[in-house]
């Protein structure tokens, strides 16, 4: 009888655990269909909301620069803007757009800087930009064709062609190896050395095709002649230039006008030295003059 009892009892405990599990089992598969439904709208919702006609970037407006062909950088958008994301939004889509991929894919152009990017309206994005604009070069030493552009603060932004000639001053520091994307040297130190190039080009006819940094403060430029001005940065530009008119000016030297020296050192104040190509060294001062041989 205890055993009827007992085992009744048992059975009821089984039925109501399947039936509990069996409940619970129930309420699983509703839930996950019930998620399986809303991921399925959701999915949908995306796929089209994300593909109406009037959300699509389909203008490219391009403004700015001087020689880079604003089709190249309209080509480069249309690129970025191709395909889709996880197989579901379209790249195009304007609230979801690749605006920092843009800007990458368009700043790899060589020249480009600044670039701006933004939809000023529904389906057109603008692309506004400036450009570097070479000033100079940077080379690594005087004998390699391989050099830099400068621009006119000093910034080496793309690798230049074999130039022959004196189209751009070439600008050494042999302490340095040229790199794109790097401050080759400082903007004041630029401004200075074009101010000092740009008067030896106006006022004496001699024209910089070399300019050398040498350490912390001396700079060397060398002349079309073949001659080599040594110049200190504790001096003002004005002054070392001074001292160098009042040189060539007189007429004991008026001969080395056209570069034909081995260098004129102005980095002493008014008290300069001068090496002519036939290796006498010349020692000027204010009142005197002395020749060492």
């Amino acid at each position: 009888m205890f055993d009827k009892w007992r085992q009744t009892k048992l059975q009821k405990r089984n039925n109501k655990k399947v039936s509990k599990e069996r409940s619970l089992l129930q309420t699983q598969i509703v839930v996950g269909i019930f998620i399986t439904v809303v991921i399925g709208l959701l999915i949908t919702g995306i796929w089209y909301g994300s593909r109406i006609a009037s959300m699509q970037i389909t203008q490219v407006e391009v403004i700015g620069g001087y020689t880079i062909p604003h089709n190249e950088i309209e080509n480069k958008v249309r690129e970025q803007l191709v395909g889709t994301y996880f197989k579901l939004i379209p790249r195009s889509f304007r609230a979801t757009y690749p605006k920092d991929a843009i800007v990458a894919h368009i700043s790899g152009i060589p020249r480009m800087k600044n670039v701006l990017v933004e939809i000023v309206d529904t389906q057109k994005i603008t692309v506004v930009f400036e450009e570097y604009r070479p000033s100079s070069l940077w080379c690594a030493d005087y004998d390699t064709n391989e050099c830099l552009f400068l621009d006119e603060f000093g910034f080496a932004f793309s690798e230049a062609p074999e130039l022959s000639g004196g189209a751009f001053v070439r600008y050494v520091d042999v302490a340095t190896t040229p790199e794109k994307k790097r401050q080759a040297f400082d903007s004041v130190f630029i401004k200075d050395s074009q101010a000092f190039a740009e008067l030896l080009a106006t006022e004496l006819d001699l024209y910089v095709t070399y300019i050398e940094k040498v350490g912390q403060l001396d700079v060397l430029y060398t002349v079309s002649g073949g001659g080599v001005l040594k110049v200190s940065q504790l001096m003002s530009t004005d002054d070392s230039f001074k001292n160098l008119q009042s040189i060539l000016g007189s007429e004991d030297f008026i001969h080395l006008q056209n570069g034909s020296f081995q260098y004129i050192d102005l980095r002493f104040g008014d008290k300069i030295f001068l090496n002519e190509e036939d290796e006498v060294e010349e020692t000027l001062g204010e009142t005197s003059t002395s020749t060492e041989q």
